[in-house]
This record gives C-alpha cells, sequence and structure tokens, in this order.
C-alpha cells in the first residue's frame, strides 16, 4: 500500500509538500513531529507490503506500457462503495436437492410432511429463446437426470403441502461418455482441464473490493496469477468474449447481428474455441445466467443449435419469469447465483475422470451494480475450496475474469473509473503438476503478470492446453501471444490491437527539473526516505537532496481522456468529445542525495485536490552501489540497506 501518513501528527509531514508556502527548513522542524508511535504504523506498513508478496505493483520501469498504479481505496473512488447485506431467502428449506446427477427428496421434507410424491417434467430447449416441456416421471425417493438437464418439479406432499420448483443437475448421457474421454485428447495435450468463471462488469480493483475472501483465496491458497496489464480491446462484452472464445473481433466474423435481417447468421458459425476442445474428447459447458442480455442473444442471432453438451440458456428462460414469485435475487431458498456455481460443481463431479472445458458467465449480480457482487463472495469461496479439497484443481487450469470494468455507473466519470473500466480481472491458476512439467511457461504466465495483455491473448493459451508447443518468446507483431509465452517487453496498445481510446497504458513525459512540482516531488521522496531511516537515526545519517537528475510526468492517453461513449449501437465507434479531468499526477524522479551520493528513482503520485505526495518505498530504486556505507544495517535492517548512510564508518578490514 502507499505510504500514507495518517492522523494529524503524520497528516503535518505528508502535506508540507502540497503547500507551497513551507520550504525546506520547514520540512526539518515538522519532521520531529512523527513520533515512535507513527514509525512503529510505517514500518509495519512496509513489512506488510513486502512479506506479503503481492503482484499489485506498479509496471517495471523497462516495459513500453506503463499501467497507472490505482489505488483501491482512493476516496474518488471508494465513496461509491458500500455494504450490502446478505441475501435471505426466507422460504422453507428446499424439498428436492440436486447432487451430480441424482434428485433427492429431503429427509427433512418428509420428516416435516409424511410421504411426498414428486413429478419430474423434462425442460427442453425449443430454439435460443424457449423451452417446452418434455416427459414426466414421478418419484417417492430420488430421480436420475438422463435425457436433459433442466426439470420442472411438481411435489404433493401426505399433509396436502405442495411444493414446485425448476432444478439443474448434469444428466447421464451414454453418447458424451462414448465420445470423450482421456484416450481421446491428442497426445501433445498438457492433460489439464479448463475451467473459467466469468463475472460481467466487475475492473480488476473492483473484483478485490467487492470480492476480498475469495481473492485471498485466490492469491494466497491457490497461487493465482492476477494480471497487472490486462488490458480490453472494445466495448461491452461481446467484444473481449469473442477474442477469447474465436480469437477474432466480431468484425473479422461471419455477419450475426439481428438488426441484419436474412444476412445475419446465427454464431454458431464462429469458431468456437469450444468446439475444438470437444473434437478432442472433451466435455463441454457453457453458461450464462441473463437470457435477456445473453452476449450472443442481445444484438446478434443466438445459437440454432447447443453449442455445448451442457447449455444452461433453457434453464434461465424457464425460471425467469418465475422471478416474481419468489424473494428478490432468489429461486426458492437458495440465492440465484448459488444455482449456477452448483451446476459448476455436479458438472467437476459427474465428468471427475473424464477431460473438460467449462465457461460460464454470471451478469446478475453485477451489471447493474458495484456493490451487488458482494453477496456472492462467501458462495464462491466456498466452490473454490470445495473444488481444490475435492482434487479438482489437481488437474485443472482455472481462470477466474471479467469483462471489463463498470461503464455505466456514476463511478466512471472520474479518471479512475474510466482507466479501471479498461483494466478487469483476470487470473490464472496453475496446477502444481504443471508448473513441475513446464516450470518455463510457468514462469512466463509469472514474467506476463505486469506485461499489457488482452483478451486475444486468452484465445492462444487455451489453444495451447490441446497442443502444447512448449514455452517460447512471444513475438510482438502478434495479435494473440499465449500466456505461456514471454510477452514482449516492448509491447504497446497498438502492437496489441488495442484502439488508443481503449489504451490504459500510460505515457512518460520528460519535463525540465527547474518545474516548482518537480523540485517538490524531489523534496517528498528525500522527506520519505529520511522518515522510513528515522526510528534508526542513532545509525542512518538524515539526507539531503543533492542534485535532480531528470524528471518526468505520467499521463493518460489523450484518447482516453476524450473517450466519452460509442456512437453506435454495435459498439464500433468512439464518441471522442469527453473533457476527463485528471485527478492525479505521477511524477518520476532521478536524484542524488548527501551524504554519499546515492541516486534513487522513484514514482510519486500527486493528487491534485488534496495538494500532496505519495509514494511507495519498495517502489524506490537505488541505482548505484551502496558499499559499505550501510554496513551498519546489514545484518539486522536489510530493508535499510539502499537508504542508510551509517554515521560511523566501517570497520577496518582484520589483518590475517
Amino acid at each position: 500500500m502507499s505510504v500514507r501518513l495518517r492522523g494529524r501528527r503524520l497528516a503535518a509531514c505528508f502535506v508540507l509538500f502540497g503547500v507551497a508556502t513551507f520550504g525546506v527548513y520547514h520540512l526539518i522542524a515538522l519532521h520531529t513531529q512523527v513520533d515512535v508511535h507513527d514509525r512503529v504504523y510505517l514500518r509495519k506498513m512496509m513489512e506488510r507490503n513486502v512479506l506479503s508478496g503481492s503482484d499489485d505493483m506498479p509496471s517495471p520501469a523497462h516495459l513500453a506500457c506503463q499501467h497507472p498504479n490505482l489505488e483501491l481505496e482512493n476516496p474518488e473512488i471508494y465513496k461509491f462503495f458500500h455494504h450490502v447485506d446478505p441475501i435471505l431467502c426466507k422460504e422453507e428449506a428446499e424439498w428436492v436437492v440436486v447432487r451430480g446427477s441424482v434428485a433427492s427428496i429431503t429427509k427433512e421434507a418428509k420428516k416435516k410432511h409424511g410421504d411426498i410424491e414428486c413429478a419430474f417434467s423434462e425442460v427442453l430447449r425449443d430454439g435460443d429463446n424457449r423451452v417446452k416441456r418434455g416427459a414426466t416421471s414421478t418419484t417417492h425417493d430420488t430421480y436420475t437426470f438422463t435425457n436433459t438437464d433442466f426439470y420442472t418439479v411438481l411435489c404433493s406432499a401426505q399433509d396436502g403441502k405442495t411444493w414446485t420448483n425448476v432444478v439443474a443437475g448434469i444428466r447421464q448421457d451414454e453418447k458424451i461418455k462414448a465420445n470423450t474421454g482421456w484416450d481421446k485428447v491428442p497426445k501433445d495435450s498438457v492433460g489439464l482441464n479448463y475451467l473459467m468463471i466469468g463475472f460481467d462488469s466487475l475492473s480488476r480493483n473492483t473484483f478485490i473490493r467487492t470480492l476480498p475472501k475469495t481473492y485471498a483465496f485466490l492469491t494466497k491458497e491457490l497461487g493465482a496469477y492476477v494480471l497487472q496489464g490486462y488490458n480490453i480491446v472494445g466495448d461491452g462484452t461481446p467484444q473481449q468474449l469473442l477474442p477469447i472464445l474465436t480469437g477474432k473481433t466480431e468484425l473479422e466474423l461471419p455477419e450475426t447481428r439481428k438488426r441484419m435481417g436474412n444476412k445475419a447468421q446465427f454464431v454458431n458459425v464462429y469458431p468456437f474455441v469450444w468446439n475444438e476442445f470437444s473434437k478432442n474428447g472433451y466435455v463441454t459447458m457453457y453458461c450464462e445466467d441473463a437470457p435477456n442480455i445473453g452476449t450472443f442473444q442481445y444484438r446478434l442471432q443466438g445459437f440454432d443449435a447447443p453449442p455445448t453438451h451442457h447449455y444452461m440458456r433453457p434453464f434461465y428462460l424457464s425460471i425467469q419469469p418465475l422471478y416474481r414469485k419468489h424473494p428478490r435475487l432468489c429461486l426458492r431458498n437458495t440465492p440465484r447465483h448459488k444455482v449456477l456455481f452448483d451446476y459448476i460443481h455436479n458438472f467437476m463431479n459427474v465428468h471427475k475422470d473424464r477431460p473438460k472445458f467449462a465457461f460460464t458467465f454470471h451478469s446478475e449480480l453485477s451489471h447493474d451494480d458495484i456493490n451487488l457482487v458482494s453477496v456472492a463472495d462467501n458462495d464462491l469461496l466456498a466452490l473454490l475450496t470445495s473444488l481444490r479439497d475435492e482434487g479438482h484443481l489437481n488437474n485443472t487450469m482455472l481462470v477466474l475474469m471479467s469483462d471489463h470494468g463498470h461503464r455505466f455507473t456514476s463511478i466512471r466519470s472520474t479518471l479512475q473509473g474510466k482507466q479501471e473500466e479498461r483494466l478487469p480481472f483476470m487470473s490464472l491458476v496453475l496446477p502444481d503438476s504443471f508448473k513441475t512439467a513446464h516450470p518455463s511457461a510457468a514462469d512466463n504466465v509469472r514474467m506476463n503478470i505486469h506485461r499489457l495483455t488482452t483478451p486475444f491473448d486468452i484465445h492462444p493459451t487455451m489453444e495451447d492446453l490441446l497442443h502444447f508447443p512448449g514455452a517460447r518468446l512471444g513475438q510482438v507483431g502478434d495479435r494473440g501471444i499465449s500466456l505461456f509465452s514471454q510477452i514482449p517487453a516492448s509491447r504497446t496498445c497498438a502492437d496489441a490491437f488495442v484502439e488508443p481510446h481503449w489504451c490504459a497504458c500510460l505515457k512518460w513525459e520528460p519535463i525540465s527539473v527547474e518545474e516548482d512540482m518537480v523540485q517538490r516531488a524531489a523534496q517528498a521522496l528525500v522527506h520519505y526516505i529520511n522518515t522510513y531511516t528515522a526510528p534508526h537515526r542513532s545509525i542512518c545519517q538524515q539526507l539531503t537532496l543533492s542534485q535532480l537528475l531528470w524528471a518526468g510526468k505520467l499521463l493518460p492517453t489523450k484518447g482516453l481522456l476524450k473517450f466519452k461513449k460509442n456512437r453506435d449501437v454495435d459498439g464500433f465507434m468512439p464518441d471522442l468529445t469527453d473533457e476527463t479531468s485528471v485527478s492525479e499526477v505521477v511524477y518520476q524522479v532521478t536524484v542524488t542525495t548527501s551524504p554519499g551520493l546515492a541516486r534513487f528513482e522513484a514514482s510519486l503520485t500527486y493528487s491534485i485536490k488534496l495538494d500532496t505526495f505519495s509514494v511507495k518505498m519498495d517502489d524506490v530504486s537505488r541505482t548505484n552501489k551502496y558499499g559499505d556505507q550501510a554496513h551498519c544495517v546489514m545484518k539486522d535492517l536489510d530493508h535499510l540497506r539502499k537508504f542508510c548512510y551509517c554515521r560511523e564508518p566501517p570497520p577496518a578490514p582484520q589483518d590475517t
């Protein structure tokens, strides 16, 4: 986290550099107001950042694309977030529960109501926008799904009570069993399942803010690689998912827009990646929970045949008219998001011994509200925990992601909100077996965390699972580069097929070292270094600014600042009439200090509203050798090595 000095005493130090009338001499006087408690706080903040191993750091300086370091708790953004109470369905417990392929009448329901008879009626797909009713079977105990994954259930109890619902499970399908299996997977495959769980309209930061338990489990327990430089390539969901699922843009694919009438084909004509997995022995699944705004149905023609072995749209078409009959966001006594999570879990269990490809996308909670998705945190954590504990992740590449940040809420009117829209959440969990078998590929994924990546890169990553060519160097001229390859450090938005108004990369603009703001930034840097070493002033000298060698200013692209919205219904033509104000400016300075002529380089964030500077001490670089200057902290205070100029000279070498 940024070292932002807290409290009244600390605020005095912090605001020092924001008030033009304060000079260097006041710096020394105010410095004494940082007492021992504040020093302990600062030290703990440093240790927390160092020990966490967090990848949430600014882009390394050598990368052509410098992404903004967007604070999670920036007041300009954080004011839009608030607590949401958990979903409480408050209905009687379900009479029927589904585990895998089997629906069971619960013992609790029988105990309460006596003998129960349930009629299971098939819910069948009738085109992509309708369902129809199939055969009906009755049971007093259990029912195994065979012809479809979805059933309407009507139960009558001995005490005269009734219960009805629509349930989802994974059918026992002999045709699927005959056409799938690890024996049918290519010999050059990596032998992994692929499970992608997506959310609509969540920036990387909003994912962390609203799903903190899931994020902590992903990063600390599962060791997920969270891509810090993952940048959208267009407006809206289809423009992100099509490059992932087909490797192409909508304009490069056959015409499927509804409004084009007879010219429009069904989207089955697209080269979806799940088709390749299906041809190569995988069981496939595609789920999306909001049929009224479906990615391939809202503007596009939809599917004229089920796209995957398991396809959840018929279920959601059948339950959507029932929403008003149930508590908000519930299907009977179950939160609706949990129905989707349970379907994923059942899919993984029923096909546990078969290769699996699954793409799921949840929209209901996050599409129109930046806070509501927080109600799913515990259930998503429970799903991931179960997948790990049951061994599913031992041979599965797990991807948790979102398509883009929020586009329509008030948060979008801020510069950081606009930047966050372009930086969605993308994380990958690789099983230990893959890391052991392909260490160079895993190292490349780790290296690519900070590099400019896009949805186009996810497609070849998935293709590599079927036919793995090994770790390699990515070519800057390729629009899509597998994450198992090393993304070139020189990659720019132009190389990656990202239009300027979608590009979140920042641009360094060299500025004169004589500018007042640059001088203040340099003084702020030296002050922060002195604050950091202050608890050890008895052994480390206080430094002063000797020379300001270079300065630059990091700004968003003009295209990003001017982008307002899209001018056309398909999201292809930008409206560049906006005048987004800049609330923060990042200055980079290179300085030398006395005594010792240490050379430091750092980026400092200047808040225009607060007129203050802040800096991450971990990101302050010492660019020349400190040698014996830090001898007094080498053993016990190694975190001070690059900052401390020891008061006492180094001991003379011992004669041997």
